[in-house]
């Protein structure tokens, strides 16, 4: 990978807003919270990439918004790759920058590659870390034997029985226990609800918030519980 290359995708790794945009305004801001002042534009989003699951990218696509500079301020008019984080969402959108570069065609095609690979590799950097990966179905929903804290930020588990089909990677018996949280908070608000019956290929780790014994696992991204119809993709990015 080019060195320039690995400096975008390096930003769009960091950056949970990528997009193009106009500057319109210097030392300016449209969200009533943030006082306009140096280190502040506002940048018409002529394309997005990426945005929050809570914008989206087509969310964002044609606002006005403020962004607070990361370094060195363009100049009116300017047109712009930005790779941002969210700051503020008042009434408008606030980012904090992590850098910006000058929009070109080639840069502009190279960022969108990049953003569109970022699902296949979170899936890679998943199945990596993961200690077992098999295809198996949900047998039985129950309480968890894992003593859970009782505090506001426990994961209140329950424990899923996972009849193993095959194994993909790690080796297991017929069964693997799983334990899944159903706190709605973070940080496990994401985190797959698992469902008996299920059918789903399942990446698993070793339990670690609780501590609990090796033999149970949990699936807490939400690429842990993939589609039966993943099955040759998730084959194919096993292989060494």
């Amino acid at each position: 990978m080019a060195t320039a290359t690995k400096e975008l995708d390096r930003l769009v790794e960091e950056s949970t807003y990528v997009f193009k945009a106009t500057v319109t305004q210097l030392n300016a801001s449209n969200e009533p919270s943030v006082r306009p002042g140096p280190g502040l534009i506002v940048a018409h989003v002529d394309e997005a990439f990426r945005a929050s699951p809570s914008v989206r990218a087509s969310g964002l696509r044609g606002r006005d918004v403020t962004i607070q500079l990361s370094g060195g301020a363009p100049a009116l008019g300017d047109k712009l790759l930005v790779f941002a984080n969210e700051w503020l969402y008042g009434v408008q959108i606030a980012l904090r920058e992590v850098a910006h570069h000058k929009a070109t065609a080639q840069a502009e095609k190279e960022v969108e590659e990049l953003v569109e690979r970022l699902p296949i590799r979170h899936l890679e950097a998943r199945l990596d870390g993961a200690v077992l990966v098999v295809d198996g179905e949900v047998e039985s929903i129950g309480p968890s034997p894992v003593p859970d804290g009782f505090s506001l930020r426990s994961p209140n588990y329950q424990l899923a029985v996972v009849r193993v089909v095959s194994t993909l990677k790690g080796n297991r018996g017929e069964r693997v226990d799983v334990l899944f949280p159903t706190n709605p908070a973070p940080p496990w608000r994401n985190a797959p609800r698992l469902k008996e019956h299920q059918n789903a290929v399942f990446l698993l780790r070793h339990e670690t918030a609780l501590k609990a014994p090796p033999q149970f696992f949990t699936a807490l991204d939400p690429d842990d519980v993939q589609s039966r119809e993943t099955l040759s993709k998730i084959r194919s990015l096993l292989k060494p």
